[in-house]
């Protein structure tokens, strides 16, 4: 009887905790019923972005089973930085060297047309002299020629003798020399002048010297002159035909006149 007794005590204390479920210190939980989920501290992040995350669970048994699974992420972008690196050879680096010379010549010839080395305008003719009676007068054609034909008149010369200044260049010339009473005259060229044509000219025979390899045409005496005499422009009275002087020198050449000076008594001149 009193066995019974212990034995019906011990089933109703056993009766009384099933409905117990009892907690861990730790937070886990044992009971006989149900399945509880603990999850035991918070998840850390590492410094280099891994994470730790323990689970427990409880089972219905009586004793306690914890079983721990633990989770690991890894990698650099957990703290926002995103590193790409590629190491090749996508950066392509050379070297194109092209070695050569490209040599453009031109044509260079004696031909010469004006002031085409400096690419202006052939400067007109300046025409100029000494006269013994200050009589001397000049004409100037204000377009410029190709060629060009120029006269110098006297009707005499101080002396018999004239001095012709030549420093105009770049330009083929032609110099008509004229007086009417008979004359030496003396070219003194300078350098880069381009004395094509000596034309003599008079009632009176003249020589000339200094004219280099420029041809000499003498229409002096009888009738062969273009005018006995013309030194005054535009025309003379008493005789002399200046007119007639100029028809004759561009009818002979071809060319138009280019510049005319002259006077009574003359005894130098120059053309520049």
């Amino acid at each position: 009887m009193t066995r019974l007794a212990l034995l019906l005590a011990l089933l109703l204390a056993a009766c009384s905790d099933d409905g117990v479920a009892a907690t861990t210190t730790d937070g886990s939980s044992s009971g006989s019923t149900g399945i509880a989920t603990t999850t035991t501290g918070d998840a850390p992040t590492t410094g280099d972005g891994s994470s730790t995350s323990t689970i427990s669970t409880a089972s219905g048994s009586d004793s306690e089973t914890t079983s721990d699974t633990t989770t690991s992420s890894t990698g650099d972008t957990t703290q926002g930085v995103g590193t790409s690196t590629s190491t090749g050879d996508d950066t392509t680096t050379g070297t194109t060297t092209t070695t050569g010379t490209t040599t453009t010549t031109g044509t260079t010839g004696d031909t010469t047309t004006g002031d085409t080395t400096t690419g202006g305008e052939l400067e007109q003719p300046v025409p100029g002299g000494m006269c013994f009676t200050n009589d001397m007068t000049s004409f100037v054609e204000p377009l410029p020629q190709a060629e060009e034909l120029h006269i110098i008149s006297v009707y005499q010369a101080t002396g018999g003798a004239i001095t012709v200044d030549v420093t105009r260049t770049d330009v083929p010339l032609t110099l008509v020399l004229s007086s009417y009473e008979p004359v030496a005259f003396t070219l003194v060229l300078a350098p880069g002048v381009l004395l094509e044509h000596v034309i003599l000219n008079g009632y009176n025979a003249h020589t000339v010297q200094g004219q280099g390899m420029a041809l000499v045409t003498d229409v002096t005496g009888g009738a062969n002159y273009f005018a006995a005499c013309g030194y005054f422009w535009p025309e003379n009275d008493g005789g002399c035909d200046t007119p007639g002087l100029v028809a004759g020198a561009e009818e002979l050449t071809g060319l138009n006149l280019s510049s005319f000076i002259g006077c009574y008594d003359g005894s130098s001149f120059s053309l520049d």
